[in-house]
């Protein structure tokens, strides 16, 4: 067995961690569950939080000379250094707005926006991109190319991609991990195969899911634009970022005309949500450094990275083959686990479920009588239907922890789907 199938975080980490969440343990109500609904919008940090509050109560404007909006606009610039730092973004320009959804629109219609030519995108694509390459298909009169899914793995083969470029393709939109089959897609190797088949197109990806699972190296990957949400990753709602490459940056676009060429960001900063990024950051630097001595805060980002990655796909594996006293998913009748046999462990900390007994929205209440939270991707929601059908199903319990849920929370959740799998309703 690899290590890293085993590399839990030690006990004190662990401890540290698990204390700087809000609602871990309980809901707002007081009542105890497990919240296994990451992928819809992760745990709060409570760093996190706590910034946003401190600095959304400040009213001084952050243009002016005075004191505290010298230091608003340090909180700004920090925040600003950290998103780079986070995405390795070492030219180009970062760019906000209310959600990283909006920002994939902007960067795909400044792109598109010359008429004639061919968008690649994929079946698995979130809507935010992927309406975005169909609505700008339409408006510049560019022909929508899809590549398909590989419904075993719920991936793209990247020769599903490869194959729909050639020297008209404007632009290439491919999804960094997949929040309803938990594929992840090897970005450097991608934008590699794609800019040797045509060196002059952009490649887009949305990092959203992505981002809170695993290193993300915008400069290596030697890609043009990457969007990411906080909300995903410990943070709070009312923002995304986006890294836009040099040749992105300076598009034309919608902008304030007496900013610079390469700022895409319309209209004055909230500070909050740059010293809420910092508290993340710092949060990940905590775990690095736990591990690694290194004074230098992109190292310690990569190794904490790295180092949630580990704990995830531990958490993983005990869910698909258990513990030593619990049986794991795979082992139980009647529950099907999908993309795990293609993909083998290697995959964001998602498990796709269905029950042969159960619809998916039945067992989401059967998990609630034991106040767990897990959802049903369903094709009844426009969110879901093009996805599901592309991997040819109709419905899937998402089940989505992350990295901060312990041993125990596993192993509560597996006796719970031993109950469900065998029509019992035993309270744990």
């Amino acid at each position: 067995m690899s290590e890293r199938y085993t590399d839990f975080f030690p006990e004190d980490l662990q401890t540290q961690l698990n204390n700087s969440f809000y609602f871990l343990k309980q809901d707002v109500y007081g009542i105890d569950r497990i919240f296994f609904e990451n992928a819809g919008g992760s745990l709060r940090l409570k760093a996190a939080v706590e910034a946003q509050a401190k600095y959304s109560a400040i009213p001084d404007c952050p243009e002016r000379n005075h004191n505290v909006a010298l230091d608003i606009r340090n909180v700004i610039a920090k925040g600003t250094e950290d998103i780079s730092l986070f995405l390795n973004a070492k030219d180009g320009a970062i760019a906000s707005a209310l959600t990283a959804s909006k920002l994939m629109f902007e960067i795909i219609s400044a792109v598109a926006s010359n008429p004639n030519g061919n968008i690649v995108t994929t079946a698995i694509e979130h809507p935010s991109s992927y309406d975005a390459c169909q609505f700008a298909s339409e408006q510049f009169q560019h022909e929508l190319r899809v590549a398909k899914a590989d419904s075993a793995s719920g991936s793209i083969p990247l020769s599903n991609i490869v194959d729909l470029v050639d020297e008209q393709t404007v632009l290439v939109s491919v999804i960094l991990t997949s929040n309803i089959t938990g594929a992840m897609h090897d970005i450097k190797t991608y934008a590699k195969a794609i800019k040797e088949k045509n060196p002059n197109t952009y490649i887009i990806v949305d990092g959203v899911q992505g981002a809170p699972h695993g290193v993300i190296d915008a400069s290596d990957w030697k890609i043009d634009a990457l969007t990411i949400a906080p909300y995903k990753m410990f943070g709070n709602r009312g923002i995304g970022y986006a890294y836009l490459s040099e040749r992105i940056a300076s598009l034309p676009h919608h902008r304030l005309q007496a900013t610079n060429p390469d700022n895409w960001n319309v209209g004055s900063p909230t500070p909050a949500h740059f010293a809420s990024f910092t508290a993340i950051i710092d949060y990940i630097c905590h775990i690095g450094s736990y591990y690694n001595h290194s004074s230098d805060r992109r190292t310690l980002i990569v190794e904490g990275m790295n180092r949630i990655h580990h704990q995830e796909q531990a958490i993983l594996h005990e869910l698909i083959n258990g513990t030593s006293d619990t049986p794991g998913i795979k082992d139980l009748e009647g529950v099907t686990i999908h993309f795990e046999k293609a993909n083998g462990i290697n995959q964001d900390l998602i498990l796709a479920l269905t029950f042969e007994n159960l619809s998916c929205s039945e067992v989401v209440k059967e998990y609630g009588k034991h106040n767990i939270l897990v959802y049903a991707r369903e094709s009844a929601s426009h969110y879901s239907k093009r996805i599901l059908d592309a991997v040819g199903l109709d419905a899937i319990v998402r089940v989505s922890p992350i990295h901060c849920h312990s041993k125990e929370d596993i192993k509560a959740f597996l006796k719970v789907t031993h109950q469900i799998s065998s029509h019992l309703n035993i309270n744990v």
